[in-house]
């Protein structure tokens, strides 16, 4: 058992200072999710120790008792300024144009891009003890190749150990266990077939194609990334009858199925969670929902409801709202 020691430096949405992606959903003392654009990410195992910290604190130690990666789309803003790759990208809350590139270009809005990704979530709740008496600086004393940049680094694997106060042994069969798709042909057939299982059932997703090839929500028509999302949930192929259907782009698919926008059943028009800031999304809250179709109206009422429980939104929606079915 090659056991190992990493820092896991957790930052939240609130906090990210280079928007060239919208960050990770992290819970600092269960688990920590990253991709394989990630530096180390080929070399984090089950098994190794995690030192976990935000960007001034060391927060808590544990020990990686799952590890596992599935494909994904990951979006990537991008500046708008032809042949510009810069390193970073600012976004500006209180000055105008919002977006600024370490190129200097400023502009509204950054040029959103969509690539193929693997992503992977260590899990470390059952072990984890927080840290209040290490500092940022003694860590970083332990970490023989420390980048301020880096967000997983390896650290000096005894030190971590003596800190941790002894390792607990997991099965060999388990630590050994590597759940990384090395092989980049195994890779791209994964995220193809991760891709088409999100698309939804191919006869359901080509007759809400052949209704409408484009983005209900967002107008995108690139085929290549619309997915079929049931509005309510699959249960049998009843519930594959165009009505019960929402051609979307697959972001917007994903933030459809966490419940973070929702479509009022009598005006048709699109409301998004107070949480969604990104003004690639909030500029489609109160515009009307694209489609040609007929819609099954209890469908929408009940994601609707489920809605309103749940979220805050970005502007009020009058509680009359409430649905009288």
């Amino acid at each position: 058992m090659n056991q190992k020691a990493w820092s896991f430096k957790a930052v939240g949405q609130d906090d990210l200072r280079y928007f060239g992606n919208n960050g990770y959903h992290d819970d600092s003392t269960s688990f920590y999710r990253y991709d394989n654009f990630v530096p180390n990410h080929k070399q984090v195992k089950k098994g190794d120790i995690v030192i976990v910290t935000d960007r001034k604190n060391v927060l808590g130690i544990s020990v990686i008792d799952n590890l596992i990666s599935a494909p994904y789309i990951k979006i990537r803003n991008r500046c708008p300024h032809e042949n510009c790759a810069p390193a970073k990208l600012i976004h500006r809350k209180s000055k105008k144009p919002e977006w600024r590139c370490s190129n200097g270009h400023e502009f509204n809005h950054p040029k959103v891009e969509e690539v193929s990704a693997l992503e992977f979530k260590a899990d470390y709740k059952k072990h984890y003890k927080p840290i209040s008496s290490v500092s940022i600086t003694e860590l970083i004393s332990h970490t023989p190749r420390y980048n301020v940049q880096s967000s997983i680094q390896e650290i000096d694997f005894e030190w971590a150990k003596n800190l941790f106060g002894g390792i607990v042994q997991l099965d060999p069969t388990e630590a050994d266990c590597d759940d990384t798709l090395l092989d980049a042909d195994d890779q791209r057939k994964a995220v193809l077939r991760h891709i088409k299982q999100r698309r939804g059932q191919k006869a359901f997703r080509d007759s809400l194609i052949a209704q409408t090839a484009k983005c209900a929500v967002s107008g995108c028509e690139i085929v290549d990334i619309l997915e079929a999302a049931h509005i309510t949930a699959y249960k049998n192929d009843t519930h594959n009858h165009v009505s019960n259907g929402l051609l979307l782009r697959c972001d917007m698919h994903t933030l459809y199925d966490l419940e973070l926008f929702a479509i009022d059943p009598d005006s048709f028009i699109i409301y998004f969670a107070s949480q969604i800031q990104d003004k690639e999304y909030t500029r489609y809250h109160g515009k009307k929902l694209q489609v040609t179709y007929k819609i099954n109206r209890g469908a929408l009422v009940e994601r609707w409801e489920r809605f309103i429980e749940k979220n805050e939104l970005v502007e009020d929606v009058p509680m009359s709202m409430a649905i009288q079915i």
